[in-house]
């Protein structure tokens, strides 16, 4: 311990014990200039105290609030998260704490010096880092009440200044009480929520529909009215991060009765190599049918991929992968009492045979929850501690916010709560609350005309306009914010030929030509990433000529929707410009058509900017009002163009 300072700020004796196992474990490595260690701590609980540890060790001068060297692995986050964990390789020293063997990606695993296991202090240490940091002695029972009770409750005893000899005898009353000890594997929603069943939940619409459905029917199956094959298989649930699938799967399982598997692509892969990887995969089916009835969840499901978009370079493996998935779903034996229900955030990428008919064949799609669904989500969080007029006024602060989003808010305001020693005030949560400002009127108006033009277009290419509607306010805490939309209708049996994808690719560029035409220029909120007018419109414009036959040749690369446009500009060097001549083409024709309804266009940017909405029957009462007063240039050709 004789590189611990201890006055450290935000140190206890949680930290020092965590130390002392980390200390022991990296003993070796002391003086090791350059490493990457993976450090599995099954008592999971604990991995605040032993982060903060692990960043002493360290560097004992730093910060720990700041985790550039150590960080936590959360397997069941998005890929971007295994991104930036690889990226901290490129530290001369980094620790990387997983909550298990099977948590660590195979790559990320060759990619590590080495992975060990943190073992708990034992008695001879905890009386070792007591004596040292307090200057006191304790008994072994103490000692080994230390290493057993809830660290949690432990720091909160150490922060009230007691002498410590009163707080050990606070914590053996504690385990003695049988106050709970630290899990291995705390639940992933972050609160308590094993009471909570499907009944209570708001906000998940459909999903909540079929999950009620399916405990009526494991019922009936249960008392022998209805045969397994009456019984739904299994589910695709898809929707934005943090919308709850997780805890969607929890609430299923406890309405159903039934127990829970939890199962991942990456959890699979940890095992090893392929083979390893089936085996683990088998094992999580046999294992649900072993405690059936039972819903085994596979999160992240479209980690799989689809076998018409794998790499040359992966190809064997992951087909071999999706094909151990696909008879693990069929069952020679059947899986008679297993419901498979798998999460995604990208339900286009998914092997098309993966839905077929008796694996995943319905797909439900969960929301951002509305303003009912906030409230209730909120009440669930606050534990009740607010009326229905209180939770209101959070879920009308809250608009856009996920599940996950409230949580947090919730978790904040309660951890303030307790820092003052209080219970969690109405105050404590707005604090939390993102924070709305107005947007000025002048952006207002810019925004306005964006929405319009693409509105105007639209309708004047024969779509069908839904709605078109700006924001008055954006959240200040929140990224990547719309602030307006133009809602087109969706022809299903439409015929996909060039003159569609050319209207597309106008009406896209229909918010840049309206600040152009009546701004005298565009800024850059028209370009950018995926989502953005410009790159969609690039990108549909490469499809077209290189994919659909639809350019100047019929050579065609295949599905590349999802590949990175510079990729495809390097393997074909012309393509940026045949793109660019289209994408002018189409910005030209879309300036005309605003030119044409120029009057119209800035009538329903005034409507726009004072109602904040508008439906597509008042654009084209607009238009057709116009069209009374002179002859009608556009809008019946426009119409004959798209059919």
């Amino acid at each position: 311990m004789k590189n611990v300072l201890r006055d450290r700020a935000g140190f206890s004796l949680p930290e020092f014990l965590a130390y002392s196992s980390v200390s022991r474990a990296l003993r070796p490595y002391r003086r090791v200039p350059h490493f990457a260690i993976g450090l599995v701590l099954e008592n999971w609980e604990r991995k605040t105290s032993y982060v903060q540890a692990a960043v002493m060790f360290i560097d004992r001068k730093s910060d720990y609030r700041y985790q550039e060297h150590v960080k936590i692995f959360d397997e069941t986050r998005s890929n971007d998260h295994i991104e930036a964990v690889m990226d901290m390789l490129q530290h001369k020293q980094t620790i990387i704490f997983f909550r298990s063997g099977d948590a660590i990606p195979k790559d990320l695993r060759f990619a590590l010096d080495i992975v060990i296991k943190i073992e708990p202090p034992d008695i001879r240490q905890a009386r070792g880092v007591v004596r040292w940091g307090y200057r006191t002695t304790v008994t072994d029972d103490q000692a080994e009440a230390l290493i057993n009770c809830d660290w949690r409750r432990l720091k909160l005893a150490m922060t009230w200044g007691r002498p410590v000899p009163r707080v050990l005898a606070i914590v053996e009353k504690m385990v003695q009480a049988g106050a709970p000890s630290v899990p291995n594997a705390p639940s992933q929603a972050g609160e308590i929520l094993s009471d909570i069943r499907l009944e209570d939940m708001e906000g998940y619409g459909d999903a909540k529909t079929w999950g009620l459905d399916l405990a009526r029917d494991l019922e009936d199956w249960r008392g022998g009215k209805i045969a397994w094959d009456d019984v739904d298989k299994g589910v695709l649930l898809s929707g934005p991060p943090g919308t709850g699938k997780t805890i969607f799967a929890k609430a299923l399982a406890a309405t159903c009765k039934a127990n829970l598997v939890v199962a991942s692509y990456a959890k699979w892969q940890g095992k090893g190599h392929l083979g390893e990887f089936l085996k683990a995969m088998q094992r999580s089916f046999q294992d649900s049918k072993k405690n059936a009835p039972a819903i085994l969840f596979i999160d992240e499901i479209d980690a799989f991929g689809s076998r018409d978009s794998v790499s040359t370079q992966n190809e064997s493996y992951d087909t071999k992968a999706i094909n151990g998935l696909l008879e693990q779903l069929d069952g020679l034996e059947g899986r008679e009492g297993v419901i498979v229900v798998a999460a995604t955030n990208n339900p286009h990428k998914i092997d098309a045979a993966i839905l077929r008919s008796g694996r995943l064949d319905r797909q439900v799609r969960i929301p951002l929850p509305d303003l009912k669904a906030r409230v209730a989500i909120f009440r669930m969080h606050l534990r009740d501690a607010f009326d229905e007029g209180r939770c209101q006024s959070f879920a009308e602060l809250s608009d856009g916010a996920s599940g996950a989003d409230i949580q947090k808010i919730v978790r904040n305001a309660r951890r303030r709560a307790r820092g003052l020693r209080r219970p969690v005030t109405m105050a404590d949560v707005l604090l939390h609350l993102p924070i709305p400002v107005q947007i000025p009127p002048e952006t207002l108006r810019v925004n306005a005309v964006h929405e319009i033009g693409h509105a105007i277009v639209g309708v004047a290419l024969g779509m069908e306009l839904i709605s078109v509607e700006i924001s008055a306010r954006i959240l200040l805490t929140t990224q990547n914010q719309p602030v307006g939309k133009a809602t087109f209708g969706r022809r299903s049996w439409a015929r996909r030929t060039k003159a569609h994808y050319l209207d597309a690719i106008a009406m896209g560029l229909g918010g840049m030509a309206a600040e152009q035409l009546l701004l005298g220029c565009h800024d850059d909120g028209v370009a950018g990433g995926r989502g953005s007018d410009l790159y969609d419109a690039t990108r549909t414009a490469i499809l077209l000529d290189r994919s659909f036959g639809m350019g100047d040749g019929l050579a065609s690369l295949g599905d590349i929707s999802d590949a990175p446009i510079l990729d495809i500009s390097r393997m074909d060097r012309s393509v940026l410009d045949r793109a660019d001549k289209m994408l002018r083409e189409q910005l030209e024709r879309a300036t005309e058509i605003l030119e044409r309804h120029r009057p119209a266009c800035e009538r329903l940017v005034d409507a726009l900017v004072a109602g904040l909405e508008l439906s597509g029957q008042e654009v084209l009462d607009a238009l057709d009002e116009e069209a009374h007063s002179e002859p009608r240039a556009l809008g019946n050709p426009a119409r004959r163009i798209s059919r």
